[in-house]
């Protein structure tokens, strides 16, 4: 497995990113060395949360939360799941599965020997907690979740929805960023698999993803003249994402 890992220098400077990094080394199904990195933050007899991120941040999103727990007598760990943050990041799209992140973040969890646990997911960083909350039950206490949720089994969909769906992967074009997000509004009526494989397909196929554009659009909720510029924008190329400039600075 080919991996990558973000020089330390493209994390100079992050305003509100003053804590210090933690590190742990796990060995993948194929004996390749994947480092995982972690905030470790607060009084080390208090009571433990875990947080974990989903997709596309990584601790950074918990950054102002951090304080806060802390300073109610709480330790805080905060990982970077692996492809992202200060994490080592498999280089190749097939080394990434659920599985796989379940597997890599249980053998952390282990490795950290952490307990007592109160869980925060948010979205895929609730996927993935979870289960670890179901392979490794003694180790948490409590589960607090945001906007996610665990899969259903995909045998309960008609054939006909997974045939839709994988002529959708394999067939249409690479969905816009408007078309995405309107696929995804619509999620709670119509077929979840296949609005879900929008946002899917939209991140597997788009060489640069805006990164800054969908996080403005999801935190700061800009006026609709804004969003639309920013939509324009972003279909002429002219709306990117790059917090590190350096070739080298690979997969922040």
């Amino acid at each position: 497995m080919h991996i990558l890992r973000t020089p330390d220098r493209c994390f100079d400077g992050l305003k509100d990113y003053p804590f210090e990094p933690n590190y742990t080394q796990i060995t993948t199904d194929d004996g390749s060395a994947l480092r995982i990195h972690h905030l470790d933050e607060g009084a080390r007899e208090g009571d433990l949360v875990l947080c974990l991120h989903g997709q596309p941040v990584w601790s950074y999103l918990y950054r102002k939360m951090v304080p806060y727990l802390t300073q109610s007598g709480l330790r805080v760990i905060a990982p970077d799941l692996p492809g992202y943050g200060k994490s080592d990041k498999p280089a190749a799209r097939e080394d990434y599965s659920y599985e796989r992140q379940v597997e890599w973040m249980g053998q952390w969890l282990e490795q950290n020997d952490f307990n007592n646990i109160t869980v925060f997911g948010q979205d895929w960083g609730g996927l993935i907690g979870l289960r670890l909350v179901a392979n490794h039950p003694d180790r948490f206490a409590r589960v607090v979740i945001s906007n996610t949720g665990l899969p259903y089994n995909p045998t309960t969909l008609r054939s006909s929805s997974l045939q839709e769906i994988q002529r959708f992967r394999t067939e249409a074009p690479t969905p816009s960023l408007m078309a995405m997000q309107k696929a995804i509004s619509g999620m709670p009526s119509g077929d979840p698999a296949l609005k879900f494989a929008y946002w899917q397909k939209f991140c597997w196929e788009s060489e640069q993803l805006p990164v800054g554009m969908m996080m403005q659009m999801m935190m700061e909720r800009p006026a609709t003249p804004v969003m639309a510029v920013n939509f324009l924008m972003n279909q002429l190329g002219l709306f990117k994402y790059s917090p590190c400039r350096s070739d080298d600075c690979q997969g922040l």
